[in-house]
């Protein structure tokens, strides 16, 4: 075997690896919170609640909508929801809450829902999160309550304060080089240096500026081996596919789960066409995981709430295939049985 290509099957194999790893380890990206966290609202009234959303991570979270399932309570979100959220910016959504005359009175706990997707290259994510609160239901008001007016908070990104914060170190540097030249001292410019580089690092640290650092640079460990190279063209088999597919003697059925919010789901969807194509044994299902929960849960594309697509599921052997990256060559090892 020569070394390019051991090295062509290592960086597939690594591919392979983190593409599992982000498959099963993926994390939530975006934080929520609810102001106030104590609602209380007149049987028949209404109240106004604030959620704000943080993405503290590298990545942009996608389509952020509340849902609220509480029996007598309607929800109605201003703006409905956040179509991206780019990283580490914060928004906010007012949230009005309406109560039923029957709502009956008193304390209770209960948990706004909260749905939202992102991608990592060619895998895709939705997570569906709880933000706990308390309701009091109190009898109705007699005298009308003005409710605030709450704007959306639509971008405070640390990116633009970094910015001001690197404008105003320059003008300090260029008049602590003019003081020298003005009188042949060298003690400014080394102060103005040394408070400026002490003063970086703690604004760094004062907005997590080093967690963001963490975060870049696992995606750039990411990109070493290939994960970030997103499939978004019409696939083309390669002669050696072809061959290992009609070579297949087997009825197989395979189930293609996607979503809408999913980049790289087109790309395996017309994948797995092709293969259909070259071997009329091979059958196929497209199965969108937002009318089919039950069985993308069952078949372990949703986990915990959280949902993972692509994914390609072999009926027979409950062999699973998650993301777009280098998917013929692990598509014909699903088809042949291969680990």
């Amino acid at each position: 075997m020569n070394r390019r290509l051991r090295r062509t099957l290592a960086l597939a194999c690594l591919s392979a690896l983190a593409a599992w790893i982000s498959a099963v380890g993926q994390e939530p990206i975006l934080t929520f919170s609810l102001d106030p966290t104590q609602i209380t609202i007149p049987q028949g009234g209404e109240a106004i609640v604030v959620l704000r959303v943080e993405n503290p991570t590298v990545y942009q979270g996608d389509d952020i909508e509340p849902t609220l399932d509480v029996e007598g309570l309607a929800l109605r979100a201003e703006p409905e929801g956040i179509e991206a959220l780019q990283p580490f910016d914060v928004a906010t959504i007012a949230l009005r809450l309406s109560a039923a005359e029957g709502v009956p009175l008193g304390t209770s706990s209960h948990v706004l829902g909260v749905l939202y997707s992102y991608c990592i290259g060619d895998l895709c994510f939705q997570f569906s999160e709880e933000v706990p609160f308390t309701l009091t239901v109190e009898p109705p008001s007699e005298v009308p309550v003005e409710l605030p007016v709450v704007l959306p908070v639509e971008s405070r990104s640390p990116f633009w304060y970094g910015l001001g914060a690197l404008g105003f170190g320059i003008l300090l540097v260029a008049a602590a080089v003019a003081i020298r030249r003005a009188f042949s001292t060298s003690w400014p410019l080394y102060a103005v240096l040394i408070l400026f580089a002490v003063g970086g690092l703690a604004y760094g640290v004062a907005l997590n500026q080093h967690e963001q650092a963490q975060g870049i640079g696992s995606v750039l460990c990411t990109s070493c081996v290939g994960i970030e190279e997103a499939q978004h063209g019409e696939p083309e088999l390669t002669p050696a596919g072809i061959a290992a597919i009609e070579g297949v003697e087997r009825e197989i059925e395979l189930l293609v789960f996607y979503a809408k919010w999913c980049h790289a789901c087109p790309f395996a969807e017309s994948m797995v066409e092709k293969i259909g194509e070259h071997n009329p044994r091979i059958t196929y299902r497209f199965i969108d995981v937002e009318e089919e929960p039950d069985l993308a849960e069952r078949s372990g594309v949703i986990r915990s709430g959280r949902t993972i697509v692509p994914a390609i599921l072999r009926v027979d052997t409950g062999a699973i295939v998650f993301g777009a990256e280098d998917l013929e060559a692990r598509l014909v090892d699903l088809l042949e049985g291969r680990p």
